[in-house]
């Protein structure tokens, strides 16, 4: 080997491509090339993103050998790059055609079906490169994947507990694992898999967020107050350490959850080619585009349904963007959100294909209403800069972190001026309150007594039915307290899992209070639900993630709710909505006066009906439950900002 191609593979081996590239063209230009050269020139292109000159380059390595199925597998690597799938697999035909056993090749072809979305195929051909090297790692991973997005998790499972054979310390697969585990609701074992991969790497990215996150799913509070130290240290250093909605249920601070929020989007590795040049004009209608895994029998799906139905269509051409599980027939509310678009797209398939289409149907408002909740969400998709005007509503409850986000939709109570700033968005404010509602419900008939449920006749009920998640140590304290000056009451909360009840039941007779006082409630159609929740006496709130639709489903049955307020966008969900029906006296400010104000509560009876006759009055005056004035006010910001644009103006904040 020559001295200058030695010091051109060190240099690529350092990843100091620019010095590479420069070297290896002076090495083109100064010897007779052959195929070898021009493949590592070539090589080099990619790294460096030149991927049309990458192209000239391995076409000109193949010209030379023309069996050179090496060169051919990095065609089709390049072409997969640019998302031009049919060239990539002609290239990777080509190469398996010369090398038979060429397992890389049926592995990258795999990997271009996955991106079509062809499950079917991708599986076929990781299974191919399998059969050639039964211990090829990135194929078992693939296949790994494929179940995942198949639902067929148990398989999934067996794929990464192969690699974990091979690889005992592969960190990646313990994380995924758990994962899957936490999808299925086998969360002890989640736990598990978490502290082996915490254990392996305690500064894994978003590693100790994800544990912290199960853990909370089953009210497992050992030691939490030192893992929840150690994440909020590693926040302000600008760690990769949590997942903003993690974050959110356990922090109160605005500052913080900003930087979580920046510090996640940050992570997303976003190519574009070009940027969309947005064309500037008026149009008779304004083509918003809502994106979002829950239209469907869901809380947000029960939010959402009547504005969508409510939209004027002279004025607005609403199309729906989908990425939950399959559509389901026989979901009455999901067939309703489906036929209030003017048109209507599954788009469980890659990011730049979703790119592609909201690019052809030109959509002028594009609203996120994911954001960072969930599995589910499509962050990635609007970071490619689907529309000109970006918005994030209502499903995350705080802020994007993403300068690509335009606006944020809130109003006076949530994001108060002073904490404008932890806000990457502009704010469009609301005059009620921001979250959208049906103007009614359909309530069960049924006929339901206390004792069905295991309520006593005679006690004052408490409850709280928001995910077990969000009780903290704290919140949990807090009730504890209350009932041990309440002798007469009982504490009814939702019974997320088997873990959870163990772990608060047991917490709870630490503190002194009998279990009896204890009654978990099972999962009900909303019918029933609204229908049991008139059997309580005062919803309980947690803190700093609020109730949001338990809080407006307790108000739609005129059920009191006693919330904290705090600082962040989530400790002040439920203010709002007592803000919009003028029961500010609801809403406290430390643990002191909510404790205070639920025994109070609990000793005077005829303050509690007052409280519940005074939500009964205030809604018939209050926008809380008008889906059509909710939609008008959402219409007229979208028509400012839309507007705005037009005019050449950058976002601003929008006060209705």
């Amino acid at each position: 080997m020559s001295k200058e191609l030695s010091e051109l593979l060190s240099l690529f081996k350092e990843k100091k491509f620019s010095l590479a590239e420069k070297k290896c063209f002076k090495l083109i230009k100064k010897i007779k090339p052959n195929h070898e050269i021009f493949n590592i020139y070539a090589v080099i292109l990619f790294e460096l993103n030149n991927y049309d000159d990458a192209i000239k380059y391995w076409k000109k390595s193949i010209e030379l050998n023309q069996k050179y199925y090496f060169g051919l597998n990095n065609l089709g690597n390049v072409y997969l790059k640019k998302n031009e799938f049919q060239t990539a697999l002609e290239y990777y035909d080509k190469a398996t055609e010369i090398k038979l056993d060429y397992h890389e090749a049926f592995h990258n072809k795999g990997n271009v079906f996955l991106k079509m979305n062809d499950l079917t195929n991708a599986l076929k051909n990781y299974d191919k490169a399998l059969k050639i090297k039964s211990d090829y790692l990135p194929s078992i991973k693939g296949k790994s994947d494929i179940y995942v997005k198949q639902k067929t998790f148990d398989k999934a499972i067996l794929e990464l507990e192969k690699i974990l054979i091979y690889e005992p310390n592969n960190i990646n697969s313990y994380i995924q694992k758990a994962d899957i585990l936490s999808q299925q609701n086998k969360l002890r074992e989640a736990i598990d898999n978490y502290e082996i991969a915490y254990d392996l790497n305690p500064d894994h990215p978003f590693l100790l967020g994800d544990m912290i996150h199960a853990k909370a799913k089953i009210c497992d509070w050992k030691n939490i107050d030192e893992k929840v130290q150690k994440l909020e240290k590693k926040i302000l250093n600008k760690k990769e350490s949590s997942p903003p909605f993690t974050a959110s249920t356990l922090f109160d601070s605005p500052q913080l959850l900003y930087e979580a929020a920046k510090i996640w989007q940050a992570h997303f590795k976003i190519e574009r080619e070009e940027e969309k040049k947005f064309i500037k004009t008026n149009k008779k209608k304004i083509k918003l585009g809502y994106f979002s895994a829950d239209f469907r029998t869901h809380a947000m799906g029960h939010l959402m349904v009547k504005m969508f139905e409510s939209h004027d269509k002279s004025l607005f051409e609403v199309h729906g963007f989908y990425f939950g599980p399959p559509l389901n027939e026989k979901d009455l509310i999901q067939k309703r959100i489906l036929n209030s678009f003017d048109s209507f797209h599954d788009i469980n398939r890659n990011d730049e294909s979703v790119y592609n289409l909201a690019k052809k149907i030109d959509i002028d408002i594009a609203i996120d209403l994911m954001c960072h909740t969930g599995n589910r969400n499509r962050f990635g998709i609007f970071l490619k800069k689907i529309a000109p005007i970006q918005i994030n509503f209502l499903g995350y409850p705080g802020t994007s972190g993403s300068q690509l986000i335009d606006y944020i939709i809130a109003d006076k109570v949530l994001i108060p001026d002073q904490n404008q700033k932890y806000f990457s968005e502009k704010i469009i404010y609301l005059p009620d309150t921001y979250q959208a509602n049906e103007d009614t419900k359909i309530i069960s008939e049924k006929n339901f007594t206390k004792e069905q449920f295991g309520l006593s006749k005679d006690k004052f009920i408490f409850c709280s039915f928001n995910s077990n998640h969000k009780i903290n140590v704290k919140t949990f304290d807090l009730w504890m307290r209350i009932l041990l000056q309440t002798k007469n009451s009982i504490l009814w909360i939702m019974h997320d899992n088997e873990l959870s009840k163990e772990n608060l039941k047991n917490y709870a007779l630490n503190k002194g209070v009998d279990l009896k006082r204890f009654i978990f409630a099972d999962q009900l159609p909303l019918d029933e639900h609204l229908k049991r929740l008139q059997l309580a006496d005062l919803v309980l709130d947690t803190f700093p993630y609020n109730a949001h639709t338990t809080c407006s489903d307790a108000l739609r049955v005129n059920l009191p709710i006693l919330t904290l307020k705090g600082e962040g966008f989530a400790s002040r969900v439920a203010a709002s909505l007592l803000n919009s029906i003028n029961l500010n006296e609801l809403v406290t400010e430390n643990e002191n006066d909510y404790e205070k104000l639920a025994i109070k509560i609990f000793e005077n009876k005829d303050y509690l009906n007052d409280i519940k006759l005074k939500i009964k009055e205030n809604k018939l005056t209050s926008n809380l439950f008008k889906s059509k004035v909710f939609t008008k006010n959402i219409e007229k910001a979208y028509s400012i900002a839309y507007q705005n644009f037009v005019n050449g103006k950058l976002p601003e904040n929008i006060k209705l």
